[in-house]
């Protein structure tokens, strides 16, 4: 791999990561050379010079070393700071990773996560290249929902991230609240860009039919902290006989598990499994395919309340009308743009009251006010916040980026 300006690094599948690829292409019509360092499979293809590193896979073999290597954090402190650092650096990609920055020699690298923070403070350590930090979620309550994850890998990343995030010579993240979040817990000087992962301009949908009932659509990651369960007991609870597309990948045992509540819920006939699509089709798919975007996940956590995924943008983008639980950035959204409904909370009888206060002529409403909005919430306009973040950061390393649209 030949050097470069900047390195775009993830510890994802970067050729199914709208949001690191946006990033990559941000960085190129600045006029930086620039290529991609994180997780791929052999026939993945971006347009970016890409060096790939095979994902890991959730199986034992995989999770006891990980195991082995996260528990001393657990020390107390300076003891478990200084073992997070080595279980970090014994993970071979983190290595393997390090070792790519070292060949490319960039300049400047943008860090999607904590464990891409990791390694790109150690790369500053050794040559003073520029930093930026992207943090999609938040890191160190990511997955609080789970009791194994609090007990071994909480301490982990809380030491790591605290460590790192100083070698940051600047920070983004997904939402303002998650900003706020970050800032008040690491003390950073100055607040964290709100860059949102919006979609790219779309083709405007026409005004179409409302089927009624109105067909409704969960698209995304099928785990058990999106609160899908509780979306299909309150379709059993509606008076209307609703139908639920959930489209997306995810375990099998827990699809399975979807599959037995909805035939136990009496709903088996309304509720429909499919796959996930590729990124740049989902779009258009939820489009044709429903009336109503629905993310009603649990509140108990953090991360879940502070949460402002690429869903919301997407059923927008789709000219949906949304039904949401009240997280604080997914409240002020859709309230704002006047898309959908809030529920009152993320229990069933707050999600089926919820979907229960659309009628025909409230969902057309909300549907002309997603095509309204779509026209705004684009990435075309959000880049231009990042792009003037990452200026800051290139003048430190040198660089002198040459926008170009």
């Amino acid at each position: 791999m030949s050097r470069a300006d900047a390195v775009i690094l993830s510890f994802s599948r970067v050729a199914r990561d709208w949001r690191v690829l946006r990033q990559g292409a941000l960085l190129v019509n600045m006029g930086l050379t620039t290529c991609a360092v994180g997780f791929g499979e052999p026939d993945d293809a971006i347009s970016l010079p890409f060096c790939s590193y095979p994902e890991p896979r959730p199986t034992w073999q995989h999770r006891l070393p990980t195991v082995l290597r996260q528990l001393p954090a657990h020390l107390p402190r300076p003891w478990g700071e200084a073992a997070a650092g080595y279980g970090f650096w014994a993970a071979q990609r983190h290595r393997w990773a390090l070792g790519r920055l070292r060949e490319i020699r960039p300049r400047l690298v943008l860090a999607n996560d904590w464990p891409a923070l990791v390694v790109a403070a150690r790369w500053r350590a050794e040559t003073g290249a520029a930093v930026h930090y992207d943090s999609h979620e938040f890191s160190v309550h990511e997955f609080d929902d789970r009791p194994w994850w609090r007990l071994v890998h909480k301490p982990f990343v809380t030491h790591l991230e605290r460590a790192a995030i100083g070698a940051a010579d600047s920070v983004s993240t997904v939402g303002p609240s998650l900003a706020r979040a970050l800032q008040d817990l690491y003390g950073l000087h100055r607040l964290p860009a709100t860059v949102r992962s919006v979609p790219e301009k779309h083709a405007t949908f026409r005004e179409e039919q409302t089927f009624w009932p109105p067909r409704l659509l969960y698209h995304g990651l099928i785990r058990p902290d999106r609160g899908i369960d509780m979306l299909i007991l309150a379709l059993a609870a509606l008076p209307e006989r609703n139908t639920l597309l959930i489209r997306g990948s995810g375990p099998d045992q827990y699809l399975c598990e979807l599959k037995n509540l909805a035939a136990e819920a009496g709903v088996a006939g309304l509720v429909r499994f499919e796959p996930s699509v590729e990124p740049w089709e989902v779009v258009d798919a939820a489009a044709a395919s429903s009336d109503v975007g629905v993310f009603t996940p649990p509140l108990r956590t953090p991360q879940q309340r502070l949460s402002l995924p690429n869903k919301l943008f997407e059923y927008i983008a789709a000219g949906l009308a949304v039904v949401v639980s009240p997280g604080d950035d997914l409240k002020e959204l859709v309230e704002t743009y006047g898309v959908g409904v809030v529920s009152r909370d993320a229990g069933v009888e707050a999600i089926a009251a919820a979907i229960a206060r659309l009628t025909p002529e409230v969902v057309a409403r909300f549907k002309a006010a997603s095509r309204a909005a779509a026209r705004e919430l684009v990435w075309e306009h959000e880049k231009r916040r990042l792009a003037e973040v990452l200026h800051g950061a290139c003048a430190r390393a040198g660089l002198a980026p040459r926008w170009k649209e």
